[in-house]
Formats: structure tokens, sequence, C-alpha cells
């Protein structure tokens, strides 16, 4: 299933087999899952007590309380329900760039093996890409691990292309969820801070549990592999500009960059949403194993 995507060892596949998504707070599914709903169903999970009214199943009555009382109350439960996950996939050109850092293979990644410990604990997953390309993957959730391998063979064909306005991209997405739920957003975040925080932020509004996944190519952060005079280009709108890059002029790239992560950072901890920094420098597995946690993910 997985031999288009070398992350996929058989360590990180045991490690996947492990974990749980947790959400911080209940929501609604749309069948029958692991997860409390803040729906009265019949789990043995207790929820409240409440009057007893005529009808109510006799099963129910908690005889201790009406020897304590003499009167009737009835025990509530809470119903357990499925957890659906949204992932939302940045594929605007710049996830391309620097193309030897694998940064978008790291974002596939991360969405099949965020897909991969869903749909094992009987959660239902819908990906999609910010860019708006509904033809790639599906508009519907997907059910059951059998159907990552139509994931992947989707993903995989994916390149990387276009203009992402992330605000507005999200704003749209939103407008077609009709359920809450848990929310993953992968991109590389090269957009001006008030887009991030503005698309985020909806999400937050509509009571979503958010985790932001920043991805960033092993060379990104260290601004090496430039310098001189040098052409740079935007990859998403084409803009040409000439300039000198040096040492000092790196360290200032770098710098600015690590100081974008941080607001981002303290954005989403400020708001209750969660936030991981992914370089590719770093082992996959390392990576997702470590921030698992942060991710809201048990095991």
């Amino acid at each position: 299933m997985f031999d288009l995507i070398p992350e996929f060892t058989p360590k990180l596949v045991a490690e996947l087999d492990r974990l749980r998504l947790r959400a911080k707070r209940e929501f609604v599914g749309m069948g029958h899952g692991s997860h409390t709903s803040p729906r009265r169903g019949s789990s043995l999970e207790f929820s409240e007590f409440r009057p007893y009214v005529a009808g109510d199943d006799f099963r129910y009555l908690d005889w201790g309380l009406y020897a304590r009382t003499d009167k009737f109350y009835v025990k509530l439960f809470k119903e357990e329900e499925d957890l659906l996950t949204y992932i939302f996939l940045d594929d605007s050109a710049s996830m391309a760039y620097p193309a030897e850092g694998g940064k978008f293979r790291a974002a596939i990644a991360l969405t099949l093996a965020l897909a991969y410990v869903a749909l094992s604990q009987g959660d239902r997953v819908m990906v999609r890409l910010l860019s708006g390309r509904s033809d790639v993957v599906n508009r519907g959730f997907l059910q059951g691990r059998n159907r990552l391998g139509e994931l992947v063979q989707r993903l995989v064909r994916i390149e990387p292309s276009g203009a992402l306005d992330l605000a507005a991209s999200l704003a749209h997405e939103l407008i077609a969820i009709k359920r809450a739920g848990k929310a993953f957003v992968i991109s590389d975040f090269m957009m001006l801070f008030n887009s991030v925080s503005r698309g985020l932020g909806l999400f937050a509004a509509a009571n979503m549990d958010v985790s932001a996944i920043h991805v960033l190519g092993a060379s990104e952060l260290s601004g090496q592999g430039a310098s001189g005079e040098v052409e740079v280009v935007d990859a998403e709108t084409g803009e040409r500009v000439r300039l000198f890059l040096d040492e000092r002029e790196r360290t200032k790239y770098s710098e600015t960059l690590l100081r974008h992560s941080r607001q981002i950072r303290a954005f989403c901890l400020r708001l209750g949403m969660r936030y991981a920094l992914y370089n590719t420098s770093e082992s996959f597995e390392h990576f997702f194993v470590k921030a698992a946690s942060e991710l809201g993910m048990v095991r």
C-alpha cells in the first residue's frame, strides 16, 4: 500500500498502530465509534442524572439514589460516535521548493499518517487540497483503512502549482463543512502572517479542534543554497527580484523565517490550537512520533 511513500517504514507503521486521535472536546459524529459525543446514548460512560418521567426505561433507574432521596432518578449515558477528521493540504507552488528538500512529499506523508491513524480507529476522514482541485481527491469522507490505498494513489500524482490565499481557501472549505470535528492544516505557511491568522482563526471560531503543521524544507531555515548576486522568483506569483545574498543576509532571512514560525505558534496556542514545526532535515518517523502528543494523539 505504501510502496510509493518511502517514509512509511515497518517501524513507523507499528508506531501508527499504537496511536489514537483524541479531540479537546466532544463532537457529534456520523456513526458509532469510540469517542464520547454530546448526545445521550447507551454507552457505559455515565453522564448525569435527571428526574424520572413516565415512559423512561426502568433499567436506568438509580435505586441507591431513590433509597436516599425517596425520588426516582434516571441515569443518562454518553453516546459513543466516530470523530470527523479533516485534513487540509497546501498544494500551492511554494510547496515544491526547495526541490531537494522533499517538502511536498513530506506533507503527503503527514497527510497519510494522520489518515492512517484516524481510519484505523474507525473514524471518518476528509482530505482537501487548498488549491481547490476537487477532481484529485474525493469530496466526501473516507471510512475504513482499506481506502488508504486509493488515497495514496491520488496524492502521489499531485504536482504543486498555483498561488494560495490561505484565508480565502480555508473560508471556502469551512462553508462546506456541515459538522465540526478535528482539523489539520498542513502548509509551509509561506504567506503573510495576517493571512495565516485569519484562516486558522475562522476554524477556531467555528469550534473546530485545529492543529497546524508547519512544513519547511531542509535548507529553508538556514537560507543555504544561494549566495552572491541572485534572481529570486516567487513560485506562486512569478514576481522576480534581484538581490545580493551574503552570510549576513542569509542570517537575517533565517531569523525572519524563525520569527514567522514562532508568531504562528504563539497565535495557535493563544486560541487553543495545536502547532508543530517539521523541518525535512529531520527523520520523518522521529518527528511524527515526537509530535504525536502535540497534535492530539495518544497511545
